[in-house]
């Protein structure tokens, strides 16, 4: 597959310091691997959390090369290596404990009309073609929880007092799960959005819709998201937009 030039964001937003990640920190028509991670633990190192996680994954994957993305033990094992590797760190850095960090990743094959797409936390991985959502990642999170079991609507969880609260995130202290999904079929000027909660905060489902249509550069859907997000978000926020050429 051939790609337009991806483009991202990596905003600080109203906060003192960017817990977010991202890989690359610059990418081309030619990268494959995309990665956005959204730290957590304030002031126990939330930063470092998401940087070891994002560049754990893509030292994991640059350095192990895939033989088949329908392997799902493959990230399984990424994430093992990454969570041995915070786990080191966390023994000679107790003042960190509590960090962790939420994941989100894409990896375009070049060959094969296929993406592979892992997530942990609640940033999100979309799916669009011609205006039209056709995969969503699940948030692991309380509320998500309680939109599952129906105690509240998916528009009431978007105001929800719990909506920060996230079940599932990559600490290396305690083992977690990677949830996958594979495209099988991607297509011409479908886009692919990954992003942390920051960017979601401001956003309804409706307005992300409006955006993505197929003759939308995703140079021009990024201006409009920065244009929105501007003195409204109060989270950091980050995400990789790209859009397939053919």
């Amino acid at each position: 597959m051939k790609l337009f030039s991806p483009v991202h964001c990596h905003e600080i937003g109203q906060r003192s310091n960017n817990e977010d990640t991202i890989y690359p920190s610059v990418a081309t028509e030619h990268t494959r691997l995309f990665i956005v991670c959204d730290g957590v633990g304030g002031q126990a190192k939330g930063e470092v959390a998401s940087s070891m996680v994002c560049r754990g994954f893509s030292n994991y994957i640059l350095e192990n090369p895939y033989e088949n993305i329908e392997d799902e033990t493959y990230l399984t094992s990424a994430l093992q290596q990454v969570e041995h590797n915070m786990g080191d760190y966390l023994e000679s850095h107790p003042e960190a404990t509590g960090m962790a960090s939420t994941l989100t990743l894409l990896l375009i094959p070049d060959k094969e009309e296929k993406a592979l797409i892992g997530w942990v936390g609640d940033s999100r991985v979309y799916h669009i073609r011609d205006g039209e959502i056709l995969f969503q990642t699940k948030d692991h999170s309380v509320v998500q929880s309680m939109v599952d079991m129906g105690e509240i609507t998916e528009e009431e969880a978007q105001t929800h007092p719990k909506r920060n609260i996230i079940t599932r995130a990559i600490n290396g202290a305690n083992p977690t799960r990677i949830d996958q999904k594979i495209v099988s079929e991607v297509k011409k000027n479908d886009f692919f959005l990954l992003c942390t909660d920051g960017i979601l905060e401001t956003l309804t489902k409706k307005e992300i819709l409006e955006w993505f249509k197929s003759q939308a550069s995703a140079e021009e859907i990024k201006s409009k998201i920065l244009a929105y997000a501007k003195d409204v978000t109060k989270d950091n926020y980050s995400m990789y937009l790209v859009k397939i050429a053919e």
